[in-house]
């Protein structure tokens, strides 16, 4: 498996990590492993043959709650959070008291802009998830189904190196099953999360409002319902947060997947965790039959392009392209992805970002070639480990733009895959001027 994107600059700074339970007062009392079941792309394919209409890119495996079952068929795997009838969800957001300890007598902190960065967070999810989450503040605890609790002081640390600066109370007893229900094919449950607890002060002392922001946004996404964590480091819900999330806070897979969530019915089925050893992992192997493209391109009027992807490959839209892949974004063995650039030569991109994209890396070969018309190279490259083949193809759109097209597989089945990658692009079609699109990425019939 590959993460998105090799080819997306960024830096990933680890700032703080994050807790699925309170934590008492000893830093690791209390603390549960994270959820011992691991998501397969096949169970998860197979769960999305029933439900088509849940948004890609997503991490849904790893928002299930497991419940006990029988003997014979294993532990439950369901989905569960707020019902629609307890919106808005009433919220109390309790202001910090700020210790003389921490506070600066020269400068004081208001306590207050912890309590308004706490409501922007909670206005972020209103704004991203389509109206299907509501919030209302109440002036007493006694009256809110959910408080949040901003404390100024230092956060726990579990472990040497890591501080938790937020934690969420009774996450995993949150879903309670009642019985299944036979007419909806699904688990009757109740959802409740009463507390989430948010540190605003580290080493150095206090946070930053935005840093309170972000911890808040994060928390929040528990108390929504996701009992894990994302795989995606550039999510929000990842299990660290740092420089490396979007500025908007929420990333595509974490308004996919709690969109997804929340257009599920309440208690909806997964699968099972089967009680004998886990079944094997996919083992990476080669196509079967001759090269299948879908029927219909991925269109992209934003960018002007058009190109054929392998059939039934899922494709996750990003800002500045996307990706395509044999599997989720999360667990895949041969993808596909398309950025574009604002860098006029290939030269200039590649002085740039080149050192970035081929660090730690085998050159096989590189040399210049010509892709839908346009100038361009070629560079053939491994991995460290020797494991993967990354094939790139950088071409100067001629416009003051780059486009970058890269074609990741493993390296024992490369040459079996080299047919497919080579008739996606020779399927690409590139507009002069990218308004020139007659279809949008919503009618293009994308999963």
């Amino acid at each position: 498996m590959r993460s998105l994107s090799l080819v997306w600059p960024a830096a990933l700074v680890l700032a703080f990590g994050c807790a699925s339970e309170r934590l008492g007062p000893d830093a690791g009392e209390g603390r549960l492993s994270q959820q011992s079941y691991r998501p397969d792309r096949r169970e998860y394919l197979a769960f999305r043959e029933g439900f088509p209409g849940v948004l890609e890119p997503n991490y849904l495996p790893f928002m299930v709650h497991r419940k006990p079952g029988d003997d014979a068929s294993g532990d439950l795997l369901l989905f569960c959070r707020w019902p629609a009838e307890a919106m808005p969800l009433t919220v109390y957001v309790e202001e910090a008291v700020i210790p003389a300890a921490l506070q600066n007598e020269f400068d004081p902190v208001d306590p207050g802009g912890f309590t308004q960065a706490v409501v922007r967070a909670l206005e972020t999810w209103e704004a991203e998830l389509e109206g299907l989450v509501l919030f209302q503040q109440v002036d007493a605890a006694e009256e809110a189904l959910l408080k949040l609790r901003v404390l100024a002081e230092e956060a726990p640390r579990p472990e040497p190196d890591v501080r938790v600066l937020g934690a969420t109370e009774a996450l995993r007893r949150a879903c309670e099953p009642h019985g299944w229900d036979p007419d909806s094919e699904r688990l009757e449950v109740s959802f409740r999360v009463p507390e989430a607890v948010l540190y605003a002060a580290d080493d150095f002392g206090l946070l930053t409002e935005t840093q309170v922001e972000a911890i808040a946004v994060h928390e929040i996404g528990h108390a929504l319902g996701m009992l894990g964590h994302s795989p995606i480091p550039t999510d929000l819900m990842y299990r660290v947060l740092g420089e490396h999330t979007s500025a908007r806070g929420l990333s595509d897979a974490d308004v996919n997947s709690f969109v997804s969530l929340y257009r599920l019915p309440n208690g909806t089925h997964y699968g099972h965790v089967s009680p004998d050893a886990a079944s094997p992992r996919p083992v990476p192997g080669a196509p079967s039959g001759g090269v299948e493209l879908s029927f219909a391109p991925h269109v992209d009027a934003r960018l002007g392009f058009e190109l054929r992807t392998p059939a039934g490959w899922l494709r996750a839209v990003q800002r500045h392209g996307f990706f395509t892949a044999n599997g989720p974004i999360w667990d895949h063995d041969v993808s596909f992805e398309v950025f574009v650039w604002p860098y006029a030569t290939l030269e200039e991109y590649l002085e740039r970002f080149g050192p970035q994209l081929f660090a730690g890396t085998w050159r096989r070969y590189s040399a210049p070639v010509v892709v839908a018309g346009r100038r361009a190279r070629a560079v053939a490259v491994e991995d460290a480990s020797g494991q993967w083949a990354l094939g790139f193809h950088f071409v100067e759109l001629g416009d003051g733009r780059v486009m970058v097209l890269l074609a990741v597989c493993p390296v024992d089945v490369e040459k079996s895959w080299r047919p497919w990658f080579e008739a996606v692009l020779a399927s690409l079609e590139i507009w002069s001027d990218p308004a020139q699109g007659k279809a949008d990425d919503a009618a293009d019939g994308a999963p």
